[in-house]
C-alpha cells in the first residue's frame, strides 16, 4: 500500500483513478467544513495508523467520530425532555 502525501497533514491511501484531496465520505462530502484540531502526537499518530487500516483518510475517521457522538448525545438529550 503506498500512501499519498497531503498539505493538510491526511493520510490516504493512494488509489488509481480517484483525485486527490477529495472528500470521500457520502453526503457529508458536499456540506463538510474545515476545522483545525490539536492532538497529542501519538494520539494522532495511532489515528492515521487507524486511517491507513480502515483505508480512508485521518479526516473521515474523525468526521465519523463527530457524527456518531452527535448522534449518541443528541438522542440521550432529547430523551430526556420527552421524560
Amino acid at each position: 500500500m503506498t500512501i499519498a502525501p497531503s498539505t493538510t497533514g491526511d493520510v490516504t491511501p493512494a488509489t488509481s483513478g480517484e483525485p486527490e484531496g477529495r472528500p470521500r465520505n457520502g453526503s457529508h462530502a458536499d456540506s463538510a467544513k474545515p476545522i483545525t484540531i490539536m492532538l497529542p502526537d501519538d494520539v494522532l499518530k495511532k489515528l492515521k495508523i487507524i486511517a491507513i487500516m480502515r483505508n480512508v483518510s485521518v479526516s473521515e475517521v474523525l468526521a465519523d467520530a463527530a457524527v456518531s457522538v452527535v448522534r449518541r448525545d443528541l438522542k440521550k438529550f432529547l430523551g430526556k425532555l420527552a421524560e
